[in-house]
């Protein structure tokens, strides 16, 4: 005597899918348990700091950047730019004295005590004729970056631009190509 809800007959077939779909089902609930889990992690894990104040000796802020915990996580477009950007504010003069004063700024914040005092010792060579601070009066000049090289070694990088500098109420005009090899440094130097 057979049972009244049973199948009249059983077919292996149909039982061997229908194990199969409840493996697949079971493995895609797991799936989903892992991923909510390792979501909700993710969620409850701190935020890193949106930027970085770095301030000078008196305290005062001198700049802020993003942080980043190493070269090769910005793309190399970008910090091809970041240093033509570097070279054109270093090395242009422009003829109102607040621009020129945002140039010095932005050039400032970008290097260290190493760099920046390299790149005063530039400015104060030859009684200072090359400091935009002082000849912005009579001259100025346009440093335009031509090309950015990734050198060998580690985050070492040349760029080569020209300087169009424009004298004597721009009655002389001079181009000269120029050269630098760049070190870059991913987060706060020990160099003060």
């Amino acid at each position: 005597m057979a049972l009244t809800d049973s199948p009249i007959y059983h077919d292996r077939l149909t039982a061997w899918h229908n194990s199969r779909l409840w493996l697949a089902f079971l493995a895609a609930m797991g799936l989903a348990i892992v991923l909510g889990i390792a979501d909700v992690v993710q969620k409850f894990q701190p935020l890193p700091p949106q930027h970085v104040l770095i301030f000078n000796q008196q305290g005062e802020p001198v700049g802020t950047i993003l942080p980043i915990l190493n070269v090769q996580a910005i793309p190399n477009v970008i910090l091809k730019a970041g240093l033509g950007d570097f070279i054109h504010d270093a090395f242009s003069i422009d003829q109102d004295k607040d621009e020129e004063d945002r140039l010095i700024a932005k050039t400032q914040a970008r290097v260290t005590g190493q760099a920046w005092h390299a790149i005063n010792d530039w400015y104060a060579r030859d009684l200072g004729k090359h400091d935009p601070r002082n000849i912005w009066r009579r001259t100025w000049a346009e440093a335009m970056p031509l090309d950015v090289l990734k050198l060998d070694g580690i985050d070492r990088y040349q760029v080569d631009y020209r300087v169009t500098t424009h004298a004597d109420n721009n009655t002389t005009i001079t181009i000269a190509p120029w050269r630098a090899t760049l070190h870059v440094i991913v987060g706060q130097s020990k160099d003060p």
